[in-house]
């Protein structure tokens, strides 16, 4: 029985693997394996059969705390060429300040925000097209989504819901924490799945997450364990759920490359698409009393509102935002260069919305031209 169980993790160790099963399911901590190739990500989907999930996707390297595209393409380089380059750098930086007025000084530090690294906690930029590592931030580290956590919510209900099906909004639907973001759902309200489901990610409806989860799961909990089948069926490692909406919770963490997983999963289904893409979301639905109930809800993404302008080399085509005191501002987008070659960016812990709509917009001006 030994023979067995080590076959698989010897024959992934040599990078090969050719007719394995195994009688239970096994997902390979990516933490442990040499992420700069590929073959060594391993999950198993539901027949029990190995499949490469990071065959289509971009890798980051696990011992780089920060990563750029121009570090992973100069593998060769050396810590002590590294500082000696950062040092000429900085030289020639101090001559081009040289003999410049304050005006010109000031511009210059706002033009260099444009490559410096985030502040945020975690950020991440990679290519879904060209599978490139664009830059990464402490992409494995466990980190509080907020929000954010709704593309899982989606992502179930896109597999495991009828858009047509009814739900009746009941007392076990209701959000009572303080401040939590309302689509403002009574009990008895009649809405569809569909109606739900752009409801989550345009206004991000925490109401609307509950309903989703227990009409699917029966119950918050139910639906949570689905969230965490799923999540590591996508080879997600660093991720737990224990509600469908991102409301706090001390054991409620994912990470973003594990964002990045899901989310690179969400964009498979057009109608994820299309509601992230929207600017505002028109509903109406019978209360318990039979009246009709008309409600107009505007996307929380900032870009879409024009409060926050992205760069021009790019398009944002829609995502999904978060934000609570304890996992700060979070946003994940989903973009395209003028080649129409598709990206996914992700910031998490950033102080503001300042901040992150700042440092998102380094992260776009990073993505090639």
């Amino acid at each position: 029985m030994k023979k067995i169980r080590i076959l698989p993790l010897l024959l992934l160790v040599t990078g090969t693997l050719v007719g394995c099963t195994s009688s239970r399911t096994l997902v390979k901590d990516y933490k442990n394996t040499a992420l700069s190739t590929k073959t060594l990500i391993i999950n198993i989907n539901q027949e029990d059969d190995w499949e490469f999930f990071g065959k289509n996707l971009a890798v980051f390297p696990k011992n780089e705390k920060t990563i750029s595209v121009s570090e992973t393409k100069e593998e060769s380089e050396t810590e002590e060429e590294s500082s000696t380059s950062d040092e000429d750098e900085s030289a020639e930086t101090t001559e081009a300040e040289e003999g410049v007025d304050d005006t010109s000084s000031e511009n210059l530090l706002e033009n260099q925000k444009d490559t410096n690294q985030i502040d945020s906690k975690t950020g991440l930029l990679a290519g879904i097209d060209t599978l490139e590592n664009v830059y990464g931030k402490n992409v494995f580290d466990r980190v509080y989504p907020a929000s954010v956590t709704k593309i899982m919510t989606a992502l179930i209900a896109l597999e495991k819901a009828n858009f047509s099906d009814k739900v009746t909004f009941t007392e076990d639907m209701v959000v009572t924490e303080y401040g939590a973001k309302l689509c403002g759902f009574n009990v008895g309200d009649e809405l569809t799945v569909e109606q739900l489901f752009y409801s989550l990610l345009i206004y991000s409806g925490n109401d609307a997450a509950n309903a989703l989860a227990i009409h699917i799961g029966g119950s918050i909990e139910g639906f949570s364990d689905m969230m965490n089948k799923k999540a590591k069926n996508l080879g997600c490692v660093d991720t737990h759920f224990v509600n469908p909406s991102g409301l706090h919770d001390n054991d409620h963490y994912t990470s973003a490359y594990d964002l990045y997983l899901i989310f690179n999963e969400c964009l498979k289904y057009d109608s994820f698409i299309d509601a992230i893409r929207q600017r505002s979301y028109s509903i109406s639905y019978k209360d318990a009393s039979g009246e009709i109930i008309e409600n107009c809800y505007t996307t929380t993404n900032q870009y879409f509102v024009d409060a926050y302008d992205y760069p021009d080399s790019v398009r944002v085509l829609g995502g999904k935002t978060g934000t609570t005191d304890e996992a700060g501002s979070c946003l994940i987008l989903y973009d395209v260069d003028k080649n129409s070659q598709g990206y996914i960016s992700v910031i998490l812990g950033a102080d503001d919305s300042d901040e992150l709509y700042s440092e998102m917009n380094i992260l776009l001006n990073k993505i090639p031209k």
